[in-house]
């Protein structure tokens, strides 16, 4: 899957979590949703942006005794691929560079 379908399909998933009823009701998420979709249009980097995503909402659910709305379920999936990738490529690359 392209870059750029990627960041469709990520920026769709944030749209859907911003807009449900139980995520507004934790105003760090719901900013936090608002300020990384709005740095992807601006040319930030989705997996940097995912890595972020995936701890926060991790977080949430603990906030949440281990429960998440739908709508963040789904972001995720989504954004926990991504992560997984990149944190693969920053261990690769830190060996290659003998860090």
């Amino acid at each position: 899957m392209n870059n750029e379908l990627k960041t469709e399909q990520l920026i769709d998933a944030m749209s859907a979590a911003y807009s449900d009823p139980e995520v507004k009701k934790d105003q760090y998420m719901h900013q936090l949703l608002f300020d990384s979709a709005k740095q992807i249009t601006h040319g930030h980097d989705h997996r940097v942006i995912c890595v972020r995503l995936s701890k926060e909402i991790s977080r949430f659910s603990l906030r949440n005794k281990m429960s998440l709305p739908q709508s963040l379920n789904h972001l995720y999936e989504i954004v926990g691929k991504e992560h997984t990738a990149y944190r693969g490529t920053i261990a690769a690359t830190s060996i290659w560079w003998g860090r």
